[in-house]
Order: C-alpha cells, then structure tokens, then sequence
C-alpha cells in the first residue's frame, strides 16, 4: 500500500530541505523552534484558525492547549501572556497563546 504520510520530510522533502538550509543558517535561533504538523488540530478537531487560538497551559507538569473562540480570549488576554504560534498567512495573528 502507497499511502502518503501525513505530515513531515516524506511527505514535503522540498520544504523540509529549505527549513534544513534556514536551521542551518541561524543556529541559535533553531534551538528555539520546530516545525510542527498541524493534521490533529485541523484535520480531525477542526479548528478554524481565524475564529479561534489555542490557549496552553502548564498542569501539573503536562501542557494542555484548548482552542477557544478568538475574541473571547484576545478582549481578556493578559500582559503575561505570549504568542509562541505564529502563522504563515494574510491576517497575522498569533494561533496560540502561552504563558511566559
């Protein structure tokens, strides 16, 4: 059977050999960062990255996200609170929230 992975290097190797190149070019900025696949979240929950964000959490030493509707959370997002997703489209804003 030749099903296609969903996500990663077998699936887009052109992209992930320019994110290799990029890594590679700014070492110490790739230590903070990761290409990740997004399949659960908009595959199978659906999520609709223009009306809602993730919001993650630290509990008891697991990392929770729940996606909750996006003007809910950015009219009570508090100054303690960071974007740590960053989308690659036109409307540029941040798909999830972390705490600092």
């Amino acid at each position: 059977m030749n099903t296609k992975p969903a996500c990663g290097p077998e699936r887009d190797p052109d992209f992930f050999e320019e994110v290799d190149k990029l890594f590679a070019r700014h070492p110490e900025a790739s230590k903070r960062y990761a290409v990740t696949c997004r399949r659960l979240e908009l595959e199978i929950l659906k999520i609709d990255f223009k009306k809602q964000v993730g919001v993650t959490r630290i509990d008891d030493g697991r990392i929770v996200t729940e996606f909750v509707d996006r003007d809910t959370v950015e009219a009570t997002r508090s100054a303690h609170h960071a974007c740590c997703e960053w989308p690659r489209n036109d409307d540029g804003k941040c798909n999830k929230i972390c705490p600092e």
